[in-house]
């Protein structure tokens, strides 16, 4: 099972809260989090991409890194870990995807990664005119697949012709190509986004959520009909107490002070979804909305370093899972716990 961590690359990282202190994206921080994951011996740190928050009293994602550069940027200033970068598809076109990936696998040959990210939440489009209608929901994962051939077609030869539904590419040239496979990920948890992964991406990433083992059971299920080997990495936030009452404490302190705004400006957001099936992430946050948690108590793992190592092992040991993704309340001290007390436990 492989160990990462999601990185805080919008302001306040991944709590609407007002308990938590304000943070702002910053990339010493950013850079400091990275090594310190490699120093503990992880295996990959990923970056979203986000164009817009929600609303809200605390600017929660009202500020954020480009994906892309940032990514360039720690690859450059690390050793051994992987960096996987984010592309919001509608925001850019896959050629220049392609060639900017190229360019991340020079930097670090084989230590980068594409998270495929098809759109859930239509302001941060719109904004930039580049919203297609909410028709878009219905045939996202079609738009998603031509995009991956292109990508795939122009990484193995360096030119493609193209015609597709969404796409057209006419002798188009994207020189050099990686040296190896760039590994494709998508956050798609619905009945449509797991089929998605099982047919185009190498790793699907989904939240820790009552229904993950299903998840689980579905996305292998897709895979077997298509012939190819596709896990999952579960993302998992973690809030680590000497205790497990006062971590409990804390996440149930996060949720007495959530953001209300933010969580209501994400479930409008998400609720603009009306195709997805309940197992989306915009029924998700359409769902933690309305009952006003900033961290639902059933998504997050929280307590002492011995119950987080349990947990942690139990998701490593459901069928498909290949690795875990963890965000923290503190990611600093969160991070130096978790590499210092939990990590051991799990190892053993």
């Amino acid at each position: 099972m492989e160990l990462g961590v999601f990185l805080p690359t919008a302001s306040n990282n991944y709590i609407p809260t007002r308990a938590l202190p304000g943070w702002e994206p910053n990339y010493p921080d950013i850079l400091q989090i990275t090594r310190l994951a490699e120093r503990f011996g992880l295996d990959f740190v990923l970056n979203m991409v986000k164009f817009r928050g929600p609303g809200g009293e605390t600017g929660y994602w009202d500020a954020a890194f480009e994906s892309m550069t940032l990514s360039s940027a720690l690859l450059a200033h690390t050793d051994r870990i992987r960096v996987i970068a984010s592309i919001g598809i509608l925001s850019v076109h896959p050629a220049m995807t392609a060639r900017m990936m190229s360019t991340l696998d020079a930097v670090a040959p084989g230590r980068t990664g594409l998270n495929i990210v098809t759109g859930w939440n239509p302001a941060e489009y719109s904004q930039m005119g580049l919203w297609p209608g909410d028709e878009y929901f219905g045939y996202r994962y079609g738009y998603a697949a031509e995009y991956v051939e292109i990508l795939r077609g122009l990484w193995a030869s360096g030119e493609l012709t193209y015609e597709g539904a969404h796409f057209t590419l006419d002798d188009c040239h994207v020189r050099p190509t990686p040296q190896g496979r760039i590994p494709i990920l998508s956050a798609g948890s619905s009945d449509a986004g797991l089929r998605f992964a099982a047919a185009y991406s190498d790793l699907n990433f989904t939240e820790n959520e009552p229904l993950v083992a299903e998840k689980m059971t579905k996305l292998q299920h897709a895979a077997a009909l298509t012939g190819r080997d596709v896990g999952s990495y579960v993302q998992q936030p973690v809030v680590i107490a000497d205790t497990d009452d006062e971590a409990l404490a804390l996440v149930r302190r996060y949720n007495e002070m959530a953001d209300q705004g933010a969580l209501a400006g994400r479930g409008r957001q998400s609720a603009r979804d009306t195709v997805s099936d309940a197992g989306s992430t915009s029924k998700r946050l359409a769902s933690a909305a309305k009952a006003g948690v900033a961290i639902p108590e059933s998504q997050v793992i929280a307590g002492s370093p011995e119950t987080v190592a349990r947990h942690i092992s139990f998701l490593g040991s459901l069928p498909g899972v290949k690795g875990v993704m963890l965000s923290f309340d503190d990611f600093f001290t969160g991070l130096e716990r978790f590499g210092a007390e939990v990590m051991p436990l799990v190892e053993r």
